[in-house]
Formats: C-alpha cells, structure tokens, sequence
C-alpha cells in the first residue's frame, strides 16, 4: 500500500531538508494545455529555459545574481552568490548530513568550510561532451548535475545509458557498466532506484535547451534533425529507465531545492507523463492537465520501492535501548545484524601516503616517484586524490618507499587504488628488495583498499602496475588513493550484540543492549532475497539529567575516558551523575 507524501517524509528520515523551499508557482504550466509532440516540447522549452544558474564548481562569489519577486525577475550586481557545490548542499544531502551520491554507496560529508567534497566530481548525468563541453547554461544546471563518486564517473566518462549484457568493467553495487545489449559498446546502468532520476534529467535537458547543437561525434545518441533530440534506441532506454522507477520523495524534494536557487523546474518529474506525450506512447495525444498525475500535490502518494533495501535512522535512542528501522520490502522476513566494533592492539606507521601529490612526494624523504630503472621522473598530473602509475609511453612509472630502516615481524602494506578512468584492466605489482615480487594483484574498477604481508628484513617495498599496454589494445594504468606501510598486532572486528542477528517479520525493531556508555552501536538489515541495507550507526544518548554545575558563562568540554561521558569545566572532570570524577 502506497502512504501519503507528508508520512512517508517522516518515517523514512532520508529526505532533503528544505528551508522556504520554492514550490510549483500558480499557473505555471498552463501553456502547455492543448499542446501534443513538437508543439509541446517547445512550449515547455520556453516555460523552463530560463531563470538563475549557480556557476560551475566551488566559487562562492559570482557578479550577476536573478532575484524573482512574484512574476518579475531583474539582475543585480555583486551579490554574494555560490558554486554548484553550495548549490549541492540543498539539494543533496541527506538528513544524516551526508552527500547523496547515486553512484556509489560510500558514505562522504560536506567539508564545514564549504568546497568540494574529497573523492567526488561535479557529474553531468548527461555527458557535456554531447554538446561540445561548453560552459553555457546547461554546463552549470544543477537539474543535470549530481555529485558523483570520482572512480565511477571517471569510468562512466561520455557513455550513454543502456541495458547491459554484463556488467565487466564496473559494478560496485549501485552503479555499473560493460557492454550494452544493442550498441555492444561500453554503457552505464544504475541501480533500479535511481534509473527515473537519471531519465528525466535526460528528458528535461533534450526540452530547456531544445535549440542546443549536439556534437556530430555523438550522432549515435542525439541528433539535431529531430525535435525528439534523441535517437530511437536511447529513447527506448531512457523509456524503460523512466517507467521503471516513478517519480520518489528524493526527486521531488530536490526538484523544489533547485527551483528555490534556479526558478525553473523540470516537468517531467512534476507531471511524469508529459513524458510519454512527448517521446512515448501517447505521442499524438493532445495534453489536458486535469488528467494528468502532478508528483508536488498532497495527495500524490509514492509508490514503495520493493527492490532497494534501506536502514533508515534510529529513533528513540537511550544509553541502554534505541528502535531501529527500515524500508518495507514486502518480504516475508528481515535479518537485523546488530554489533559494536572492537578494536584491539595497536600499529605503528614507518610510511604514510594519505594523498598523491607532487610536490608533497619531493618533500617526503621515504616515498620516491621513479622509473624502473631507479631514475627519478617526477609526475605533475596529480590533483591529490589520485596519481597515475604510470604515463601512455614506453616507460612505467615506479612508486618506491624506502628509509624506513629494517620491516619487522608483522608488517603490512595497504594501498588503496583502482583501474585509472576508462583503461580495460590492471594489475598491481608489490615488490620487495632487489625488485623481488612479493604479490600480483588484478584491481577493480572501484575503489578499494588491499593488504599484503610484508617479509621481515624487507628494506625497500615498490608500487608498479604489471603492464602498460597500448593506445588500440587498451591501458593499464593505475590510479592510487593512499599507501600505508605499518608494524603492528591491531585488529577491527564486529562484535554482534546478544541475540543478533534477529530474524524478523517487522519494519523497526527495539534494541536492548547493556553497552558502555558512549559506545558506538551499528545496525543493518537484509530482506530475504535481496542484498543487504546501507549501515546506520547509533550513538547513545543519557538519560540521566546532567546536575545544574555549569552556568551560562562558563565553558565546558565533553571527553570519553574508560567508556565513561566525562564534562571538564574548569580544572575539574564531572561524570553523567555531576560526580567529581578523579581517575
């Protein structure tokens, strides 16, 4: 059974927080009544063209600004305006606070200061080398924009979406690529959650900038000869993506975030089946907006998602009980995993490589970037995040740590690195004294983080890929995040909470527990038959009243010692019962 819009918004706890959000206003839409096929497309093109656009990237600061008061819009100049990144921290986050990112399930914050968020790119859902990549006003439309995992939109590049025969060059749970059914080159997929999303961002970029001239080079998935934009195979994706996935409380949300900041809106989430008038099967039928379903009504009700699980956020959290939730997947049981993380010995650190960068790497006086034969060959194409292994020519390129004296018993590498952007295949090779290789590892697409053994008495650990490859062939390059060589006994472990995992017909759950106060408590859920829910993690809460022993103009710190929530005021440490606390 599908709920009301208000109710689900507050069960499920995900949706965007809005503040004065602008919504659809009176009579905008009104044009289109009558109107079919062209017609209609270009009614709608010139409802929608216009309006404010944040510009491209982390700026804060641009010389033109739209201000619309009732149906007038003017220009000022000088204001203090935003990047598309500000532009993102209203229309995607999360009420958790994290990005929402529809290419991956790693959970990333915005920065507090503003700017992009580390491992993740400005994506044009449609790619901007369609039209050439020039900055106009599509470039920089937050309609079109997403913020995207940087190793699934480097591979996406300027793939169209298709249905997959495979999915061999990526797949890292929610966003995927390999050769597509009829083109039989490489294309994208999503998870089925997010297929409308991305459908009728293509929808509505083919309508607001309807006089666009697309690049002849992808004369393969958009032409110019035809009000349709697109040709009849993308249509037929874009069809199925769109009737897939109907209109969600994410999409709508966002629709009136990026409204509130542009003044247009995109109709095909509003009246999805506008959709269907202009490129599917009631093309020929003349539109009248009674009978058609408006998604920002009251009494749109949100279809339930039966195939993408979810932990929602915890509610009524206590120092000894919380209720977990999540998504009703019409199934007929839930396992509810339950569990703390237990940490134990400790590690050492002889190298640290938390993010590539020229000029970092000359400073470091253990981490050298040479060639194979011991050469040094400084690399300038990095930006911090990643480093290519090696360049397109003849020679690869060596990462070498060394100066860190003798390894020890216990010792480990762990890099985290992948397939760099759109090369076929990769291989890590670790090497050990005198070049000796310790291990050969294949990468994936994704990005992910691998351990090795490092022998004791080993001096002089290097990072390598295994082949270079060639231009019509394929690359082989390697894209690295970060490189730790470390000594030590620690371990991380998850410990299942008493009785976990439940095996449950319900939607929430109420979990007692007898854990520290302070600990850090996690939860996930996997339906029967699907895979398994994001991971929710749940701080405790006293429910003890702290005394009254601090006054407005005094300055307290919170502090956790021996799992205990301990306030320093002053000089003095006071526990949760306002105790002097001495140990």
């Amino acid at each position: 059974m599908s709920l009301p819009r208000p109710y689900i918004c507050f069960i499920a706890c995900i949706c965007v927080v809005l503040a004065h959000a602008e919504q659809l206003p009176n009579g905008y839409y009104d044009a289109i009544q009558g109107k079919q096929d062209s017609v209609l497309k270009a009614t709608l093109h010139q409802i929608i063209k216009g309006g404010e656009r944040y510009v491209y990237g982390s700026t804060t600061y641009h010389t033109t600004n739209n201000i619309k008061n009732g149906d007038t819009i003017w220009i000022k100049g000088d204001l203090k305006a935003y990047g598309t990144w500000h532009g993102f921290q209203s229309c995607d986050q999360q009420s958790d606070g994290s990005i929402w990112d529809m290419y991956s399930t790693t959970k990333r914050y915005f920065p507090i200061k503003g700017g992009s968020a580390a491992g993740m790119d400005i994506e044009h859902s449609l790619p901007k080398s369609w039209w050439g990549g020039t900055e106009n006003e599509a470039y920089k439309d937050l309609y079109l924009l997403n913020p995207a995992d940087r190793v699934a939109n480097n591979n996406k590049s300027n793939y169209p979406p298709g249905i997959l025969s495979d999915s061999n060059k990526v797949n890292n749970g929610t966003f995927f690529m390999g050769k597509d059914t009829q083109w039989k080159d490489y294309a994208f997929s999503i998870i089925d959650e997010y297929k409308g999303d991305f459908a009728r961002a293509y929808f509505y970029v083919a309508t607001a900038y309807h006089d666009m001239k697309w690049d002849a080079s992808y004369s393969k998935y958009v032409t110019n000869t035809s009000y349709l934009t697109f040709t009849p195979y993308l249509i037929e994706v874009l069809l199925q993506w769109h009737r897939i996935d109907p209109v969600s409380e994410k999409e709508i949300n966002r629709l009136d975030a990026i409204s509130t900041i542009q003044h247009n809106r995109n109709p095909f989430i509003e009246y999805p089946e506008l959709v269907e008038h202009i490129w599917g099967n009631k093309k020929g039928t003349i539109v009248n907006l009674a009978d058609l379903t408006l998604t920002t009504s009251e009494n749109y009700e949100i279809p339930v998602d039966t195939i993408n699980p979810m932990a929602y956020l915890a509610t009524e959290i206590t120092d000894t009980s919380f209720i977990a939730h999540w998504k009703d997947q019409a199934r007929d049981s839930y396992q509810l995993d339950v569990f703390t993380i237990q940490e134990s010995g400790h590690n050492d650190t002889l190298v640290a490589m938390p993010g590539f960068k020229n000029d970092i790497i000359k400073g470091h006086k253990q981490i050298h970037w040479q060639l194979e034969d011991g050469s040094d060959a400084p690399y300038t194409l990095m930006d911090g995040s990643y480093a290519v292994c090696s360049s397109t020519q003849e020679k690869k390129r060596v990462i070498r740590f060394n100066n860190f004296g003798t390894a020890p018993t216990n010792t480990f590498l762990t890099v985290k690195c992948c397939v760099y952007k759109g090369d076929q295949t990769a291989d890590l090779l670790v090497r050990g004294n005198n070049d000796e290789v310790l291990y050969t590892q294949p990468l994936s697409f994704d990005e992910e983080y691998y351990t090795f053994a490092i022998p004791e008495g080993t001096t002089t650990v290097s990072l390598i890929q295994k082949e270079i490859g060639t231009k019509s062939k394929g690359f082989h390059r390697i894209s690295f995040q970060q490189a730790y060589l470390y000594t030590g006994d620690y371990q991380c472990n998850e410990v299942h909470i008493d009785g976990s995992p439940f095996t449950l017909s319900t939607t929430s759950y109420s979990i007692q527990h007898n854990q520290p106060l302070g600990t850090t408590i996690y939860y996930r859920v996997t339906p029967e038959g699907l895979r398994t829910s994001n991971t929710i993690a749940v701080t405790q809460q006293t429910t003890t009243a702290l005394p009254n022993i601090i006054t407005p103009d005094q300055k307290a710190q919170k502090l956790l010692h021996n799992g205990q929530l301990i306030i320093l005021l002053g000089n003095k440490k006071y526990n949760a019962l306002g105790q002097v606390y001495d140990k």
